[in-house]
């Protein structure tokens, strides 16, 4: 099975229709700065043996990643929040960590791309 890409462009451009190049700035900004904190949240939780607090953190972050396209970031997130809801402790360590990779990998991307919308 391979990995689902990184950044889905058709997101970000269904962003722009809806509400123009402010809009969709905000849109990425709103995720740049919510996707770490959600994923720190989700960290102390595990460390706590706290699974409901993992799968609330993850929730809202599938959604904000799969509003700006971060695919692998939404995917991780679904992977961790069923996890989470199962109990599995062992694979949730390792899920965060490719987690934060994935947030890593698509920063520079929408960042990219959040520069363009202001030309």
């Amino acid at each position: 099975m391979h990995p689902p890409p990184n950044l889905d462009d058709e997101a970000l451009a269904k962003l722009l229709r809806i509400g123009g190049p402010k809009f969709a700035g905000n849109m990425v900004d709103l995720f740049l700065d919510f996707a770490p904190t959600k994923l720190a949240a989700a960290v102390a939780a595990e460390r706590k043996g706290d699974w409901q607090g993992v799968e609330d953190a993850m929730h809202p972050l599938r959604t904000c990643a799969n509003h700006v396209g971060a695919t692998a970031v939404r995917s991780l997130a679904v992977e961790i929040e069923d996890l989470a809801h199962a109990g599995d402790s062992a694979a949730i360590a390792l899920r965060l960590a490719a987690l934060e990779s994935a947030m890593n990998e698509v920063k520079p991307r929408l960042l990219e791309k959040r520069a363009a919308f202001e030309i």
